[in-house]
């Protein structure tokens, strides 16, 4: 179950729980993949401004660099914690399909997830990327909270 992880970060307080999990187990894996994907239906609109071209904007690039740096960031802490072998993922589409295509892609054998405990109104409503995943998942997922 641990031979090669897939940990999809967003950077939140709950990542950062997970990261701290995952150092603890770093010597059981021989491979984990941190992945971040940036959520395209959330800046549909990134060179204009209500109708006004604005040049030198481009918000998901700049996204993009910054999620880069972070991921280096986290995958140099990984390596220091002792697994083997960590690889970086940086996507743009709709979180939980691009998680469910990551893991079948690259065939891992657990992901594991950050899980915030929204209230049944809100995930009745919305459902959160880690309940769909866990629900659509075709290997274990470890959501901690």
């Amino acid at each position: 179950m641990l031979r090669k992880i897939l940990f999809p970060t967003d950077f939140s307080e709950h990542s950062v729980k997970v990261k701290k999990e995952l150092k603890k187990i770093a010597g059981y894996s021989k491979e984990l993949i941190l992945l971040n994907v940036l959520d395209n239906r959330l800046f549909p609109y990134t060179d204009s401004v209500e109708g006004i071209e604005i040049e030198n904007l481009n918000l998901m690039g700049t996204l993009t660099k910054a999620a880069e740096s972070k991921l280096e960031k986290w995958k140099s802490e990984f390596e220091k914690a002792g697994f083997p072998k960590v690889k970086i993922v940086l996507l743009e589409g709709v979180p939980f399909d691009e998680i469910l295509k990551i893991a079948e892609k690259k065939k891992v054998t657990s992901i594991f997830l950050g899980h915030q405990g929204s209230s049944a109104v809100e995930r009745l409503l919305l459902g959160s990327t880690a309940e769909k995943v866990a629900r659509k998942s075709k290997v274990p997922v470890v959501l901690i909270k």
